[in-house]
């Protein structure tokens, strides 16, 4: 190092100039320069952990709820009311709520020789002693529809009419049938207190 007054070369760490005199300045000792790390100066990045999730168990395609098939409910529901209006028509005891309709069942069962198709055509206490006498019952369409075939020819349930129905007694009506526009028979009928119309079993073959 140098005196600062006269320019002369002065040990290191000496108070006082040798040439002169003067009183040397200490200048503080360099200080080492630290390296500074790769990301100084720059924001440390806070590193936050996400909050523990529970874990859910995989679900299969079995587990998942299926769709409801809207169409199939509501086929089921239209398929469940015609076999309930049908049970309500035609099963014991239902009657009919058109007279001719119950004439054409009536020769439907006869030409089909169908025994519990024409058991059912009578009310309720009529069909506990006709289910009892179902042997007799189909001997008696055999002969009805033989007669039948012999008058009018086959096919002749689909020539059937009704004509106006003729009150006999209180509940009991005649019905006029013909078969080919030729006169067939008059058809006994009844009607109950719910205006449903069955065979008179008292005017019947059977």
């Amino acid at each position: 190092m140098f005196c600062t007054n006269c320019g002369k070369e002065v040990a290191d760490g000496a108070l006082f100039c040798t040439s002169c005199g003067t009183k040397i300045d200490q200048e503080p000792a360099a200080q080492p320069a630290t390296e500074q790390p790769a990301n100084a100066g720059a924001p440390e990045s806070v590193t936050t952990s996400a909050p523990d999730t529970p874990q859910t168990a995989p679900v299969s395609a079995s587990d998942t709820p299926k769709k409801f098939n809207t169409g199939i409910v509501i086929i089921a529901a239209a398929a469940v009311l015609v076999v309930a209006l049908a049970l309500l028509l035609f099963s014991g005891g239902g009657g009919y709520k058109d007279y001719k309709d119950l004439v054409q069942a009536y020769y439907e069962a006869i030409y089909n020789e169908d025994v519990n198709a024409m058991i059912k055509l009578f009310d309720k206490d009529a069909q506990k002693e006709l289910k009892e006498d179902k042997d007799y019952i189909k001997e008696e369409l055999e002969e009805m529809k033989e007669e039948m075939n012999d008058w009018y020819g086959r096919g002749w349930q689909r020539k059937v009419e009704s004509g106006t129905r003729e009150r006999e007694e209180r509940g009991t009506y005649s019905v006029r049938i013909t078969v080919d526009g030729e006169f067939h028979e008059y058809l006994y009928i009844k009607r109950d207190d719910k205006d449903r119309y069955y065979i008179h079993e008292d005017y019947s073959d059977f």
